[in-house]
């Protein structure tokens, strides 16, 4: 049997409890504070056949081609990039009318994918080594807003058949 000072005890550890439910009803509509209902989500990132192809035009420049995937459910921004060459320049670029123009950051929606591709959207990296060939392999840190680093290793393939102007 148990003493009157456990019965009590146990009486105020349910008295509180209950009473921080119905605090964490009353400030979090819907009760959203216990995972109920209104959380936006998190987005989930996945890189998919990433693949590289060395400039005709500007001589130690590679553009970098690649699928990016958000499966969570919420929105994601790429906002820059970076590679592990001494003084390479990484942008993230889009094509327009065959000219070639730079882009701050690349919205990726929640529950679907943004293609990088020849003649659209890439990621252009400058002032490569001049050793640079067909085969080579460097590793790519895309930055995103929401889902920080992911790390991306990418071979280089022959010259890119698409020709841009640079702005």
């Amino acid at each position: 049997m148990k003493s009157v000072a456990g019965l009590r005890a146990m009486n105020s550890i349910k008295t509180f409890a209950a009473s921080l439910v119905v605090f964490m009803f009353a400030v979090m509509p819907g009760g959203a504070a216990l995972g109920m209902g209104s959380a936006p989500g998190f987005p989930q990132i996945k890189i998919e056949a990433p693949e590289a192809r060395m400039s005709r035009v500007i001589v130690g420049s590679v553009s970098v081609f690649m699928k990016i995937s958000n499966t969570g459910k919420a929105e994601d921004t790429l906002v820059g990039a970076r590679v592990d060459v001494p003084s390479a320049i990484v942008e993230i670029h889009d094509t327009e009318n065959g000219k070639m123009f730079r882009k701050e950051k690349l919205r990726i929606p929640p529950a679907d994918a943004v293609e990088l591709k020849p003649g659209g959207l890439h990621i252009m990296i400058f002032k490569m080594p001049e050793d640079i060939k067909e085969g080579s392999e460097f590793r790519l840190v895309l930055l995103f807003e929401k889902s920080g680093e992911k790390q991306v290793d990418v071979k280089l393939g022959g010259a890119d058949t698409q020709m841009h102007m640079h702005h």
